[in-house]
C-alpha cells in the first residue's frame, strides 16, 4: 500500500516542503525541547526550513515556543544555527 506522504510546513516562512527538507524539533511528553535530526522523536514536533534566515526569523518572533507551547532554550537554536553552518560549510 502507497502511504501518503503530506508536506510539512516551516514555523517561519510558512513554505511547504517535504519533511526530509526541513529541521524538526520536538517537545518531548516530559517536557524537554531538542532537535530531532531523525525526524522520528516522540512528542510535539515543530518544523524550520534549513536555512540561517528562518532560523532567525523563528528565535526574533519567538515562534518555535508558540508552536511547541513551550518555552524554547536559547541553546535550542544556537545548535540549530550550529548545524545549518555545517551542512552550508559542507556543500560548499
Amino acid at each position: 500500500m502507497n502511504k501518503r506522504r503530506r508536506p510539512r510546513t516551516c514555523v517561519a516562512c510558512k513554505t511547504e516542503k517535504p519533511k526530509r527538507e526541513l529541521i524538526r524539533i520536538v517537545r518531548s511528553p516530559e517536557g524537554r525541547v531538542y532537535v530531532d535530526l531523525t525526524g522520528k522523536g516522540q512528542g510535539r514536533g515543530a518544523y524550520v526550513c534549513d536555512n540561517i534566515d528562518c532560523i532567525e526569523l523563528a528565535r526574533k518572533k519567538d515562534l518555535l515556543s508558540k508552536a511547541l507551547k513551550v518555552e524554547v532554550p536559547r541553546e535550542v537554536y544556537e545548535e540549530l544555527l550550529k548545524k545549518v553552518a555545517e551542512t552550508e560549510g559542507a556543500g560548499q
